[in-house]
């Protein structure tokens, strides 16, 4: 990951000095996901916090089926809630939207997810990180970016935090949740039971062994406006190399627009 990706040092969420007026309201968290089984990494923390989940896409990829259920599953057991977007647009639709650099797509669903959480006072936003792994991972941080941006206008403000979807993202650890034996048992039986990532989840926990023994939320803070070149665009212009794909979604062409038009405010459908 290159170095314009800087952590914001600290660990205190709160930046509004009136944050103790609403002590009365209970914290409610919002958690912001780019695809299904991106929660497992935090299993315990949904237990504790039993956040709003937030899917933006199916999980089906570019050939395999939705695996939306699963995750609904997983929700229902910890006791969380799943939002008004929850896995119901696939992948390649979001990857079209994309290459067809249409915002307005990404602005109709950022403006769901701000209706849906309309009825709270006090909010958390944590979402996926940035990580260079997969455009819509990026994104997903973006959308947490945006909806934080809303949500501060009216309510107490709030550093966004993040998940990590894959092992060794950069960002300065906020929260640090220990699981106990039986905590980690659970979680163990969630990621089993999620049968479509059986393979993904054996490879991460080959890369992170401690995965089942402590969960971390991050603070991350990305340069929209800088240029990069995440590993999901060398992958891809490789792919088209081999002619696997026929056109390749770049970070300054396709994700970037979308994103700084998301965190500014003015995503309007633009092609």
């Amino acid at each position: 990951m290159p170095s314009r990706l800087d952590a914001i040092q600290g660990a205190d969420v709160c930046r509004n000095p009136d944050w103790s007026r609403s002590l009365s309201e209970k914290l409610q968290y919002v958690l912001i996901l780019a695809h299904p089984g991106h929660e497992l990494r935090i299993h315990h923390w949904l237990e504790l916090k039993k956040p709003r989940i937030y899917l933006l896409t199916d999980g089906s990829g570019g050939r395999h089926s939705a695996r939306t259920q699963y995750s609904r599953d997983v929700v229902e057991a910890v006791g969380a809630t799943a939002g008004a977007v929850f896995g119901d647009i696939p992948d390649a639709a979001w990857y079209k939207a994309l290459l067809a650099r249409d915002c307005g797509v990404f602005a109709d669903v950022l403006a769901r997810i701000n209706l849906d959480v309309s009825d709270m006072k006090d909010v958390q936003i944590v979402s996926d990180a940035v990580d260079g792994y997969n455009p819509m991972h990026d994104l997903a941080y973006a959308f947490g970016n945006a909806l934080n941006r809303l949500l501060q206008s009216t309510r107490p403000g709030r550093k966004q935090l993040c998940t990590a979807a894959v092992p060794n993202v950069p960002g300065v650890i906020e929260v640090e949740t220990q699981l106990d034996s039986a905590a980690r048992t659970r979680k163990m039986a969630a990621v089993k039971a999620y049968t479509p990532l059986a393979d993904e989840a054996r490879q991460i926990l080959d890369r992170d062994p401690q995965c089942f023994d402590r969960e971390f939320l991050i603070s991350q803070h990305f340069d929209w406006d800088a240029p990069w070149t995440p590993e999901w665009e060398r992958i891809g212009k490789e792919r088209v190399v081999n002619k696997v794909y026929d056109r390749c979604i770049t970070y300054k062409e396709n994700v970037q627009p979308v994103a700084q038009r998301l965190v500014s405010g003015n995503a309007t459908r633009h092609k």
